[in-house]
């Protein structure tokens, strides 16, 4: 709930079309640095804190307003590194230790797989730190790592012993055949010795058709060399499995995140084939990891197939200010200093629910609801989400959905309220909210249900 000006207020300071919105113009922003030499920054007489963006570069300030540098942990323990002058860092970045880390374009460490721009694969571990030899994954599987981070394939010569890592990097063992050749490898994958197929090739030349038939089922035999084991590693959403290796082919199913699944052949336009779960078909090879990460948890029920939630997590306590998805610029509310830590009138804001709705609907799909016309006050949601054609909405409630309520909300002011519910147990509903008039967070059974509009099912887009 907030004053009637508000929607006025965020549609000029806003270009709500796109996420990248043009900064407001500052009448007095300027840094400040102490005794102690700490710096801080001050836009029209208000010291920021929590994340801010200042000629496109990120900073963190702490709750006193202090610019942070070095390693800074979340309270999503999402791990950022902030520069010497303050700035995030992005990218590859080595330490005093000659260690190197990778962080993203988001400013998150990197753990586990991933796939550089380079095409190559690295391996980060749980504290980030990018990982080169050997390296044995959860099902036993072995890869090699080059002194630079980069996850070897083919044939590999470690201190005069030869080694063969697969399409995927997967050390092979046993006898297999390369480029036409059988070789036999070690139980520790090291080349024992590669076997005379000449007398097979000439024999080879002497089969009739039915003879070739054979062979060449045979030779199937061998690609079953090729197949290997794979997870799913989406990050919000399902993984597409299509026809054919195209972006633009038929959807024939989608794999949940953590799905067990096996790769078949190589890459192809960015594509494997897969199989697992009953479907076959081609997926993107950017979500497909070749060694189960640590992270990943089996799915226990399948969602609907338009998802937007990977994983529900509960919440029952206030946001952080570490927490960008409430406390930056890209929080529209925040953006127009219509949320903590701001004023309004000479008062300083204590909540404001849209503002704290807009950030857990982004929290909770890892998206901002840019295209849903959140933009007014709470009562207006209902329609702007009818108009947009976002989500799907209804009366029943269901976790994660959005609460709406009317205008004539007793005590609202007439601009209605927003809230998230967090929780459904033994027929109570348990929400999560925030209040213009006073309420930083509160967690609470739903209340004066006569007043609401109905629900928003942020979990089911319609695109």
């Amino acid at each position: 709930m907030k004053k009637a000006y508000l929607k006025n207020l965020i549609i000029t300071t806003v270009v709500f079309a796109t996420i990248v919105a043009t900064p407001p113009v500052v009448a007095n922003a300027v840094w400040n640095k102490d005794s102690q030499n700490n710096w801080t920054w001050t836009e029209n007489e208000v010291t920021s804190v929590g994340w801010k963006k200042i000629n496109d570069k990120w900073y963190y300030f702490n709750k006193e307003g202090t610019m942070r540098t070095g390693w800074l942990k979340d309270t999503n323990n999402k791990w950022y590194y902030l520069s010497e002058n303050g700035e995030m860092k992005t990218g590859w970045l080595k330490d005093d230790d000659e260690r190197w880390y990778y962080l993203s374009d988001d400013g998150t460490m990197k753990i586990g797989w991933f796939k550089a721009a380079n095409d190559n694969w690295y391996y980060l571990s749980s504290n980030g730190v990018m990982k080169t030899g050997w390296l044995k994954d959860n099902d036993g599987n072995w890869y090699h790592l080059s002194e630079d981070g980069s996850m070897d394939m083919g044939w590999l010569n470690k201190n005069g012993v030869y080694y063969y890592l697969g399409f995927n990097g997967c050390m092979v063992t046993g006898n297999i055949s390369i480029d036409g050749i059988i070789y036999d490898f070690s139980d520790n994958g090291a080349l024992i010795e590669e076997k005379d197929n000449s007398e097979e090739k000439d024999n080879n030349e002497e089969k009739d058709d039915n003879e070739e038939k054979d062979d060449n089922e045979e030779k199937d035999d061998n690609n079953e060399l090729e197949k290997c084991t794979g997870y799913v590693i989406t990050e919000s959403s399902p993984l597409n499995v299509r026809e054919d290796a195209l972006i633009s082919a038929k959807i024939v199913g989608k794999l949940l995140k953590g799905t067990k699944i096996t790769v078949i052949g190589k890459e192809v336009n960015g594509f494997y084939k897969v199989s697992g779960n009953g479907l076959e078909g081609w997926a993107s090879s950017k979500w497909i990891s070749f060694t189960k990460p640590n992270e990943i948890i089996p799915p226990i029920e399948k969602p609907d197939e338009n998802s937007n939630i990977s994983e529900f997590k509960m919440r029952s306590t206030a946001p952080e200010l570490n927490d960008r998805d409430y406390y930056s610029d890209d929080n529209i509310f925040y953006k127009a200093r219509l949320s903590p830590p701001f004023f309004n009138n000479g008062n300083i804001i204590v909540g404001n629910c849209t503002w704290y709705a807009w950030g857990r609907i982004w929290e909770i799909t890892g998206k901002p609801p840019i295209d849903a016309g959140f933009i007014g006050n709470g009562y207006e949601w209902w329609e702007a989400n009818k108009n947009s054609g976002k989500y799907k909405y209804g009366t029943t409630p269901r976790v994660g959905a959005l609460a709406v309520w009317q205008s004539s909300l007793p005590k609202s002011g007439g601009f209605g309220h927003v809230a998230v519910v967090e929780k459904i147990e033994n027929s109570r509903v348990y929400i999560s909210e925030s209040a213009w008039h006073g309420v930083l967070f509160k967690y609470r059974e739903i209340y004066n249900v006569d007043y609401l509009y109905g629900y928003i099912y942020i979990d089911e887009p319609n695109y």
